[in-house]
């Protein structure tokens, strides 16, 4: 997937103001194939670090990206969600995911993501070959 193309499937979720000067959406660009579509991203600290959680059909990326953070991130699949739940609260809400027996917490997230969160984790699991 290029920039350009993640910028138009921002700009169709209605959040490309929101994050279009991240530069974790280089890296997310490099490691979703065109096939693959986006269908929330949210930031919040994870680990200690400011990231960027990208939801899509058959995954969910956590990616960090700039100068005082090694580029990377982790890969959640889909299939392999037990439970989720997004705390919406007025300053400090927080996602978490439980999978593989791990939960994964990401906090100091925005509240208004909450609807488009829940929207992208109801859509149908897809499995890439």
């Amino acid at each position: 997937m290029d920039k350009k193309y993640l910028e138009d499937r921002l700009r169709e979720l209605g959040i490309y103001s929101e994050y279009y000067h991240r530069l974790e959406l280089k890296l997310l660009a490099q490691i979703v194939p065109y096939d693959e579509q986006i269908n929330c991203i949210l930031t919040g600290v994870f680990e200690g670090s400011r990231r960027l959680c990208a939801v899509t059909a058959s995954r969910i990326l956590i990616v960090t990206s700039g100068v005082l953070y090694q580029k990377g991130g982790i890969v959640i699949p889909r299939s392999s969600i037990t439970s989720w739940h997004f705390d919406k609260k007025f300053l400090l809400s927080s996602v978490t995911i439980v999978a593989g027996g791990k939960t994964y917490e990401i906090k100091q997230t925005q509240g208004g993501r909450k609807d488009l969160f829940e929207w992208a984790m109801n859509q149908p699991v897809k499995e890439y070959d």
